[in-house]
């Protein structure tokens, strides 16, 4: 058996020898790269292929969870190039987990589906309820299908076209002069 050589000192190890990463250590030259302490064999990590003590991994190679920003010693989630410990991937607004469903990232903030509809969806110049799907775009706002309606009957506004009168959209029906008193109020801007 040949003799093991320490890594950090080139001389021959005589009594006890610490084996670690394919390397051989005298005990008290398993210290660490970082900051030169005796590392406890039992007790170390392996960062390119060096030896670090917990203290200088957890201050300087340890990833960093996206919300809290602690270091992540457990299992984590990635997700859009971040990490998160699994118990702080929710919803900023309610604290919903989001492993398992569609969320949204805005600015680092984490949204499940209802709350970045609540916040960020266009609203509707009726109702002001965020819009989901389909929407009317007209007079420089947005409006869903169904609250796009006739200033002046109430009624859906669905083809067609119309008009608009003191800002609000009117029915062509409602503009037609045979079926509106012709008064200043309800003349329609043609």
């Amino acid at each position: 058996m040949t003799p093991s050589i320490c890594c950090r000192c080139n001389e021959q190890i005589r009594h006890r020898a610490v084996c670690s990463l394919g390397k051989a250590y005298h005990p008290h030259h398993f210290t660490c790269t970082e900051c030169g302490l005796v590392v406890d064999p039992r007790l170390f990590f392996a960062v390119d292929d060096d030896v670090v003590c917990g203290e200088c991994y957890l201050g300087h190679h340890a990833a960093r969870c996206s919300a809290c920003r602690t270091p992540i010693l457990e299992r984590c989630f990635s997700a859009v190039g971040r990490k998160w410990h699994e118990r702080c991937f929710r919803c900023v607004s309610c604290s919903k987990p989001l492993i398992s469903s569609s969320f949204f990232d805005i600015n680092g903030y984490l949204f499940c589906k209802k709350h970045f509809r609540e916040q960020f969806s266009p609203r509707c110049a009726a109702c002001g309820e965020p819009i989901e799907d389909r929407a009317v775009v007209a007079l420089a706002t947005k409006w869903h299908v169904e609250c796009f309606r006739c200033f002046i009957c109430r009624q859906r506004i669905i083809t067609g076209g119309f008009r608009i009168h003191k800002g609000q959209p009117i029915c062509l029906a409602c503009c037609q002069p045979t079926t509106i008193a012709l008064s200043p109020q309800n003349l329609c801007a043609l």
